[in-house]
């Protein structure tokens, strides 16, 4: 069994839109007959590494279907992958039903506020997308003129749901339903060594904060002295240097 776990968040860490394609990406996910994802040629060639001396699992808020849009390069498939933000583990695309059953223990008391949330922000015009993801947490994506801090600050003084938000996006999340538990758990499975993780956005710092080695994008500017920034593929090749 390989001796070092890396726990690698996908959109903006591995992963980007077609808004930040460049010429020499490569298409990984089509949507709505789109493009819609691409990863560099050069993450390509050292995920392919990478792969062949370290258990890679993507660790992502994607949920299942979004998660299974991904077509990866030959030689760079993961058999492991952990999604819904940890709610789900899928094993060459199959649900693990004991991670399921142990992790839905914890959403199970937030069904109600969920859905009263639901039933709240879907009719706020500040969204254009309001839907629960997997059953487990609740995903807004919020208008170009939408105040999105403000918006979330709002809500979290009306839950005892935890909120985070990035971008235009806002996730209401269980309060134990996080990356940082779903990595304890990878853990305890798989009993590595070490740990690597990688992320960007305030969503992967509980994963980070287990890892030996915490990989974060620069755009954070979290200038934590354990955490070590990126800007592209290069923490796949510090990877390698230190395995």
């Amino acid at each position: 069994m390989k001796k070092i776990l890396f726990a690698c968040d996908l959109d903006n860490t591995l992963i980007h839109s077609y808004k930040n394609k460049i010429d020499g990406d490569i298409c990984i996910e089509i949507y709505n007959g789109n493009e819609q994802s691409f990863i560099s040629a050069r993450a390509v060639k050292l995920l392919k590494k990478i792969a062949e001396k370290i258990l890679f699992i993507p660790v992502t808020t994607r949920s299942i279907e979004q998660y299974n849009r991904i077509n990866w390069i030959e030689g760079t498939t993961p058999n492991f992958a952990v999604v819904s933000n940890g709610a789900n583990l899928l094993q060459n695309g199959n649900i693990d039903l004991k991670w399921k059953q142990d992790f839905y223990k914890n959403i199970r008391p937030y069904e109600n506020e969920l859905q009263r949330q639901l039933k709240i922000l879907s009719q706020d015009k500040n969204f254009t997308i309001c839907r629960i993801v997997d059953g487990c947490f609740l995903f807004l994506k919020g208008g170009n003129d939408a105040d999105i801090k403000k918006i979330a600050e709002e809500i979290q003084g009306g839950t005892n749901l935890a909120v985070e938000y990035f971008g235009r996006k806002i996730y209401l999340f269980p309060p134990k339903l996080n990356k940082g538990a779903a990595l304890l758990k990878l853990k305890e499975i798989f009993k590595p060594v070490k740990i690597f993780a990688a992320g960007d956005s305030y969503i992967d710092i509980p994963m980070l904060n287990f890892a030996d080695f915490a990989f974060v994008h620069s755009n954070l500017n979290l200038n934590r002295n354990n955490f070590f920034e990126f800007d592209s593929a290069d923490f796949l090749e510090y990877c390698l240097k230190i395995i």
